[in-house]
């Protein structure tokens, strides 16, 4: 794809990743820790996928047959006021130690910057990613970098953030271990830890009936995903697989099965969500949908259906449009010191929709579950 020589008279060659590379670049974005799994699911995520493009490929930088870089583009399709994009999120940025001087990193990504796609984004970036991306023209979408937090059962929460991690040989043990003292805290506490339980109907949510009711729900916004059933099916059966294969989140957490769920009232579609959750554990939000001002209405279905399910705590990235409903709900926020949210686009207008949160641009639309 381009030959390069740095300052230093190294020479070597940015190029498509093939399939044939994916064991050795496993090897390397895991630290050369045993790789199988991880080679496995960069073939699923990166080449089988059904929004696959060949024409915006992942790439490696290769130096006297090693590959000494990479970076990861797996395309998404999306409409920014009605006419289609193509989307590429960008993970496994990584280059060799010996060779970081070189900017390895910054080349490709340079490199993918130039792909046909209209939109780039990530968001897993590392503050040295986020310098680097600003370099390149990038933005950061600083509230996204942002999550919020509903506590439901504190002690729990505290022994799975502590105990859980540090002594996993105990972790069975954590919930039980904390159950008396949530039950005396919620006596004592109801009307802080405890949400209320809205009006409304609740159904499992289906790629079919996201596919189906997608217009109602993105009509207020001018950037969102374009949903197909293929791709649902196949998003949804990989995230069952990280729970099946018990990977963890980046914190050392483990992530929990697909929990969705769509939301009615009297009939009418409010919205839905999407959550990977472990019953009695922590509820990690992939996506949170809903029509124009019906956020609040799925919001409250959300922490309600939680809180009987055993959860500790629901926690998601902060989003614009969720600002105020998330504010009325007695959570908090935080700034996250990694995963944070970036966009690169040649079109002005499209990074200023994302910018202003005029957009849904959720974690099941990202890095975050990918990496």
């Amino acid at each position: 794809m381009s030959n390069m020589t740095s300052r230093s008279g190294h020479a070597g060659a940015i190029r498509p990743l093939e399939r044939g590379d994916l064991p050795q670049a496993a090897a390397s974005i895991s630290g050369g820790r045993s790789s199988a799994a991880l080679a496995a699911f960069l073939e699923e995520t990166l080449f089988d996928h059904p929004w696959a493009d060949p024409e915006i490929p992942s790439l490696v930088y290769e130096d006297k047959g090693e590959i000494v870089g990479t970076i990861g583009a797996s395309t998404r399709r999306m409409r920014f006021e009605g006419r289609p994009l193509r989307v590429v999120v960008s993970a496994y940025l990584w280059s060799h130690p010996r060779v970081r001087e070189r900017g390895i990193g910054a080349r490709l990504l340079r490199t993918l910057f130039a792909g046909p796609q209209e939109l780039t984004i990530t968001d897993g970036a590392t503050d040295t990613v986020r310098r680097m991306w600003e370099t390149l023209g990038g933005r950061t979408v600083h509230l996204n970098c942002f999550s919020f937090v509903r506590v439901f059962r504190p002690w729990r929460l505290g022994a799975e953030r502590v105990l859980a991690r540090r002594l996993s040989r105990f972790g069975s043990l954590v919930g039980p271990a904390s159950t008396p003292f949530d039950v005396i805290t919620t006596r004592i506490a109801r009307p802080r830890l405890a949400p209320i339980t809205p009006e409304g109907e609740i159904e499992p949510l289906t790629p079919t009936a996201m596919v189906e009711h997608l217009t109602s729900v993105t009509a207020s916004t001018r950037l969102h995903a374009d949903y197909d059933s293929p791709y649902l099916e196949w998003l949804f059966a990989r995230l069952d697989e990280i729970d099946r294969h018990r990977l963890p989140w980046l914190d050392g957490s483990e992530c929990g099965a697909v929990w969705a769920e769509l939301v009615r009232n009297k009939g009418r579609v409010l919205g839905w969500y999407v959550c990977q959750f472990r019953p009695g554990s922590l509820c990690r939000v992939l996506q949170i949908a809903a029509a124009d001002r019906r956020a609040p209405e799925v919001v409250q279905h959300l922490y309600s259906r939680a809180w009987k399910r055993g959860a500790s705590a629901v926690v998601g990235r902060l989003e614009p449009r969720l600002v105020a409903p998330l504010a009325r709900e007695r959570g908090f926020v935080r700034y996250a010191q990694s995963g944070r949210m970036l966009v690169h686009a040649k079109d002005a207008d499209v990074v200023g929709a994302v910018l202003s949160g005029d957009a849904l641009l959720t974690r099941l639309d990202g890095e975050w579950w990918v990496s």
